[in-house]
């Protein structure tokens, strides 16, 4: 009878896990992407905007929320508030750079540079 009783409770905690921590990953994959590096290594930086494009600052920044060298063939995963960001890159190879670049980050969606 006991065993009964445990099983019972075990599965009970199993289904309250899973109904409340199941929204708080579809909340976090909402607001996110990946930048996929394609065909040189590049130097990313990536803002976070707010609902208007605005870059949003914290008082320690402005915006950024990612900064670094990306290998060819590698890709990051970017967080953003609003499902917004700008980026910036430049490729280590003719050492051009491209920015302006503003794009929804939502849904775990790939952003590919070139």
């Amino acid at each position: 009878m006991k065993i009964i009783y445990a099983n019972g409770f075990l599965t009970m905690i199993v289904v309250l896990l899973a109904v409340f921590l199941i929204p708080f990953s579809a909340l976090a994959a909402h607001n996110s992407c990946r930048i996929k590096v394609e065909n040189d290594d590049v130097q990313l930086r990536v803002f976070n905007l707010d609902q208007d494009g605005n870059p949003i600052r914290d008082g320690f920044s402005d915006g950024e929320i990612y900064r670094g060298m990306v290998k060819k063939g590698q890709s990051i995963k970017i967080e953003s508030s609003h499902g917004r960001i700008n980026y910036s890159f430049r490729s280590m190879r003719d050492y051009r750079s491209y920015g302006g670049n503003l794009t929804p980050c939502s849904h775990g969606e790939v952003i590919r540079i070139p």
